[in-house]
């Protein structure tokens, strides 16, 4: 960290001044370089003569951090951070080292709950366990200057740190903590961030199995969210609202949710939420109406759009559908073939009915190759979408992924 000394000499050279010229009347050059070398303290009336000089205030001479030099920081962090991908850890671990010197003198500022959310999601990504610290110091700091979007921003980092780590329980309870701040503390969140908070609210209901107050929340925030033209994750809440109505056997309602999901695309005009569309559609299709056909017509308009640049979603989801359909539809080599370019969850993935849904689809991978006599591919298979699933919530999934872990299973001990 810069000293006293040091931060004077930086701004008189940035200001393109000499000893002399900083010094003035009221100085001598001596005594100036003395300051910057941090052999001499300057006397308050010094200071303030050397600040005025500067045209700075005095007090930011004597932060660690001055605002100028904090800006200056942040800018550079955003620029690194946008560019962090998930998994990269060498670059996170940069950024950390980079905010190592600041963190302990960062003033209550948007810029300090700023750099300290950085610091804190960038822990996260370099796989470091201490990020929880700066996430709730940055909190406070937005709390205390009343900057409540990016106070209840913190919040949904670390919903996503721990929906990744699977602690959906974890989660509810932390939605439900900044929920209860905001009513007790009667903070005004403008109809977005009450969007949003409704939202995560109903997604980690389901996730821990509370599905009945889960989906009556569904229904309250998209009617919500239409009321005040809020529209962040309505696609979300729809696909959520159709594998819950799906679960229920409740068709009428899940084709009225796959619709809205219609409507909205058509309102949007976004590519992506038609790959969302037509791989849900297959899973019903698949899963649900048992129409094989029909659920293969669908997986396969996804294809035509997957390899364009707008697409979120990865061939996983088409191939895993896909080479389910094949399998149910008799159709075993080309099943057989779909799968080999099914070979894990996205990263992404993180909500225990994509999860369950994924790893059915690793248990019809199983149940082909176990068609073609690789039992032990096909044990591996099964058993690795057997323990994935076992500590979620029970779901008609669990029956399936169980069921072939355990079918496979014997019939690798009946040839042992």
């Amino acid at each position: 960290m810069d000293s006293l000394g040091t931060r004077i000499r930086k701004l008189r050279k940035e200001r393109k001044l000499t000893l002399e010229a900083l010094a003035g009347d009221r100085l001598t050059k001596g005594m100036l370089s003395q300051i910057e070398n941090d052999k001499a303290k300057p006397s308050m009336e010094s200071l303030e003569y050397i600040a005025e000089r500067l045209e700075v205030k005095a007090s930011e001479l004597l932060e660690q951090v001055t605002p100028s030099s904090l800006r200056q920081l942040l800018e550079q962090l955003e620029i690194l951070f946008a560019e962090l991908k998930t998994g990269d850890t060498d670059n996170a671990q940069q950024i950390v080292e980079m905010m190592k010197p600041y963190v302990e003198e960062l003033p209550l500022s948007y810029e300090g709950g700023r750099i300290l959310y950085i610091y804190a999601a960038a822990q996260y990504f370099a796989g470091l366990t201490t990020w929880e610290s700066p996430l709730q110091e940055a909190r406070f700091m937005f709390k205390e200057i009343n900057l409540l979007s990016h106070w209840f921003e913190t919040y949904i980092l670390q919903l996503g740190i721990l929906s990744e780590n699977r602690k959906y329980k974890m989660a509810y309870s932390c939605i439900l903590q900044a929920k209860e701040e905001a009513e007790q503390e009667n903070y005004q969140l403008d109809s977005r961030d009450a969007g949003k908070m409704a939202y995560y609210i109903c997604v980690f209901q389901v996730a821990i199995g509370e599905l009945e107050a889960g989906k009556q929340l569904i229904n309250e925030t998209i009617t919500y969210a239409h009321k005040n033209q809020f529209y962040y994750y309505i696609d979300d809440m729809y696909r959520i609202g159709a594998f819950c109505a799906m679960i229920d056997n409740d068709f009428e309602q899940a084709e009225h949710m796959l619709k809205k999901l219609e409507q909205y695309r058509i309102f949007v005009e976004q590519v992506d939420v038609d790959a969302f569309i037509f791989g849900l559609r297959a899973h019903y299709y698949n899963s649900y109406t048992h129409d094989y056909h029909q659920a293969l017509a669908e997986i396969e308009r996804f294809g035509a759009i997957m390899h364009e640049d707008s697409i979120k979603l990865d061939k996983n989801f088409y191939y895993s559908e896909k080479g389910k359909s094949l399998y149910l539809l008799g159709r075993y080599e080309e099943a057989k073939e779909a799968f080999e370019h099914f070979t894990n969850i996205p990263s992404f993935i993180v909500h225990p009915f994509d999860i369950l849904g994924i790893n059915e689809c690793f248990s019809y991978k199983a149940l082909c190759y176990a068609h073609f006599g690789e039992l032990t591919t096909a044990y591996e298979i099964a058993k690795m979408a057997y323990m994935d699933s076992k500590d979620l919530i029970d779901l008609p999934y669990k029956q399936k992924i169980e069921e072939t872990y355990y079918s496979i299973k014997a019939q690798i001990n009946s040839v042992q």
